[in-house]
């Protein structure tokens, strides 16, 4: 069949009752001559073509149009009129055929394939969907018609392509017929569907296949229903659902599509085959059980290809606003996959041989470099993220931690002209985005670049428009939270704080955040528990010479100055030069009384100029 979508055709409705002609244009779709036909209904639509009609006809003209006239009238109509077909036909090499059922098309069109079989002239290439079909105006369009195409050009010679809603309208015998072929994006067909084929060689159905995307790859699928109201199936679809809209504002994901995965409700399919179908590393499953006013939800996130679990959980609520509940349980399993997919990436990424990285691997093992805090794995960040950015200059993820370990040289004294770092690191993280203004990550960096740069309120207003971006950002509000403490709002810095660690309680970057919690007790002036907090910084990350800057201060503070000059002893060990200096690069108070009470707390405890 031609291309129906990018060319102008005239083919004919062929039926017992009548011939009438037909138009296609690129514009408006078929426009029939038929006043009559102004309706709209959803149809069975086959579209086939002969395999090579270009190289027969330039073989043996006169041979091919002989054997074409003998398959229509001796195959292809009556076998069609069997199965209560319409023919379309166009340009003497291919067929549009409306069925009623989709169970008529398909069976009709192993039918046509099966005659053909032995023939050693023709081949016909099928493709089917069940769709939207509308006449009107003498007009006839919809998508049933142009998916049926896109699909037949998927087909290879003696084989039938059909899409996902084609198979959900047959049964279990007929279906197994089929193979799966994946997720498939289609020419001006806005979403991929996932196709099927029947007659495909190997070969073709693994060409099909997609292969893994560079960014890490997820599929959610429709969580299982274990309630004994079935009525309750709408809430595990809303969850899915809600999770699926809420990972997707994680711009380093490559979230598979609702109509996609959720193709797999109500079929026994493992994880490894869901991969395999829609070309994914990660699978998250769960299900919902619910019983009176009380709901369990479960979820699993797993490494599809290396057949592992990555993270387990339970949720147990009870019920007081439904719509309120799938938010909060939503927002516990983003919290805990994002972070967990993103340390399973980089822990994959510190296995492989750096040559042979692709962008985003490079991108997760510089990661986990940024999270050891000291300056050889800083620089080893660097590195590795300019080596991932040269090899995709569209990524905002990478470029945003690039920017990241410019501030992290500048305000750690880790760079010979911490200045230039400064400005460099403002440079990328504006660069990342004007490339991505929807990427929550790059706009928090911009915000922690103008935060260190001393411009604390526009520090704020970009950290406020990150979380707008995407309300389940951990990084978003502990940077939002390290912006307020500095300007001395020690109250909304801890609600922010909390928000963070109760979003991503495992983070690769959780050191960080326990000394930002730190930070909110010293503006209340809440020594001991800062202490806490800072201490269990130091617990998680040794390396992060800040979190020795809080203990020492606040150990001060309260009188324990023996254990504020231990703080400063293995602070000097990570860094000899360390000094009042460190403290005011890391810690830019806004409020002088802050800083004098920071200041005063590190004299006492041994540090100096």
């Amino acid at each position: 069949m031609r291309d129906y979508v990018q060319q102008s055709a005239h083919i004919f409705w062929c039926s017992a009752a009548n011939t009438t002609e037909v138009s296609y244009s690129p514009a408006v779709g078929y426009a029939s001559s038929m006043s009559n036909l102004s309706d709209r209904r959803l149809a069975a639509i086959l579209a086939a073509d002969v395999a090579n009609y270009s190289k027969l006809m330039g073989e043996d003209e006169t041979a091919t149009l002989t054997a074409l006239r003998r398959f229509r009238s001796d195959i292809l109509t009556p076998i069609v009129d069997e199965h209560d077909g319409r023919v379309i036909k166009s340009m003497g090499d291919g067929w549009l055929v409306e069925f009623p059922s989709v169970v008529n098309g398909i069976k009709c069109a192993i039918v046509v394939q099966n005659k053909l079989a032995n023939d050693p002239q023709f081949r016909l290439r099928m493709g089917m969907h069940s769709g939207d079909v509308s006449f009107a105006d003498e007009d006839v369009y919809g998508d049933g018609v142009n998916v049926a195409a896109r699909l037949q050009n998927l087909a290879e010679p003696g084989s039938l392509v059909i899409s996902e809603t084609a198979r959900r309208s047959i049964d279990a015998k007929l279906s197994d017929q089929f193979t799966c072929l994946g997720s498939q994006k289609l020419k001006n067909i806005t979403e991929p569907l996932v196709a099927y084929g029947w007659g495909m060689s190997a070969s073709a159905i693994q060409r099909y296949h997609f292969e893994l995307p560079e960014r890490p790859s997820i599929a959610v699928l429709v969580f299982d229903n274990l309630s004994d109201d079935a009525d309750q199936s709408f809430f595990a679809e809303g969850m899915a659902e809600d999770v699926i809209s809420a990972l997707s504002r994680f711009h380093w994901f490559f979230v598979i599509s609702r109509n996609t995965s959720f193709s797999y409700q109500g079929r026994t399919v493992g994880a490894e085959q869901v991969a395999r179908d829609l070309g994914v590393q990660y699978v998250l499953e769960g299900s919902v059980r619910r019983a009176g006013n009380k709901v369990r939800v479960s979820a699993q996130l797993i490494d599809a290809v290396a057949n592992h679990y990555v993270w387990t959980e339970r949720f147990d609520s009870v019920i007081e606003d439904i719509f309120d509940l799938q938010d909060e349980i939503t927002q516990k399993i983003v919290g805990a996959v994002a972070p967990e997919y993103l340390s399973a990436e980089m822990q994959r990424a510190r296995r492989k041989v750096v040559p042979r990285m692709d962008a985003w691997e490079l991108t997760a093992r510089a990661h986990w470099h940024i999270s050891q805090f000291t300056k050889a794995d800083i620089a080893e960040a660097q590195n590795l993220l300019l080596k991932a950015v040269e090899l995709d200059s569209q990524s905002s993820f990478g470029l945003a931690d690039l920017s990241f370990t410019h501030l992290m040289n500048s305000v750690n004294g880790w760079s010979d002209d911490p200045d230039a770092s400064k400005a460099e690191a403002i440079s990328l993280a504006q660069r990342a985005v004007s490339m991505n203004g929807r990427d929550a990550y790059a706009m928090a960096l911009l915000g922690a670049a103008d935060l260190f740069s001393g411009h604390h309120r526009d520090a704020v207003k970009k950290l406020q428009d990150a979380i707008v971006l995407n309300p389940n950002d951990p990084h978003a509000y502990a940077l939002f939270a390290r912006s307020q403490v500095y300007l001395g709002d020690g109250k909304e810095a801890l609600s922010n704080i909390k928000t963070a660690i109760r979003l991503s309680p495992r983070d690769p970057l959780i050191a960080l955040w326990y000394s930002i919690r730190s930070l909110c007790c010293f503006i209340a002036g809440q020594h001991e528990e800062a202490i806490d907090w800072a201490e269990a910084s130091v617990r998680i990350q040794p390396n992060r010479s800040s979190s020795y800057l809080d203990i020492a201060v606040n150990n001060a503070l309260c009188g324990k100055l023996d254990d504020a000059r231990q703080a400063v002893f293995d602070l000097k060990r990570l860094d000899p030069d360390t000094s009042l200096h460190l403290a005011e690069r890391t810690h830019p108070f806004a409020r002088s009384e802050d800083r004098t009470r920071y200041q005063k707390g590190l004299r006492a405890a041994g540090l100096s100029r």
